[in-house]
């Protein structure tokens, strides 16, 4: 009789420690127009943006960008961006550079954010028009 009930209140112990997703990922439409949400938040982290790039010396300014994937890791308190910009020399002319990056925002207890990827490579004038299709 103890061995049948420790056995029926086993699964018990087991699904009330489940601990809930400590992450949540939003992936960006890349095929709609940005909301007015994503373009106020990416005016807001053009510094930063300027900062990383310039860090990964590309020295240049950017047009273009686009926020594609917000991951917020819930049990750390931060915010996971990628997001990507192109980037130009010159008054808007090539060669274009497509910059992927990914960047963690922290909580209030940390203070400065810190880059977890960067990627870029020269992209042609039929790429561009491709990802600048959804953007005013």
């Amino acid at each position: 009789m103890k061995k049948t009930l420790l056995f029926l209140l086993i699964p018990i112990f087991l699904f009330a420690n489940s601990v809930e997703s400590k992450a949540k990922t939003e992936i960006i439409p890349q095929n709609q127009y940005p909301s007015i949400m994503e373009l106020a938040f990416l005016r807001f982290l053009g510094s930063t943006i300027l900062e990383v790039m310039d860090a990964h010396d590309d020295r240049q300014l950017f047009t273009y960008e686009r926020i594609e994937k917000i991951s917020r890791d819930i049990e750390n308190d931060s915010y996971d961006v990628s997001l990507r910009v192109i980037g130009f020399e010159g008054p808007h002319n090539p060669p274009f550079k497509l910059i992927r990056t990914t960047i963690r925002i922290p909580g209030e207890k940390d203070s400065k954010y810190s880059v977890l990827s960067y990627e870029h490579r020269f992209i042609s004038k039929k790429e561009l028009g491709e990802l600048t299709k959804y953007i005013d």
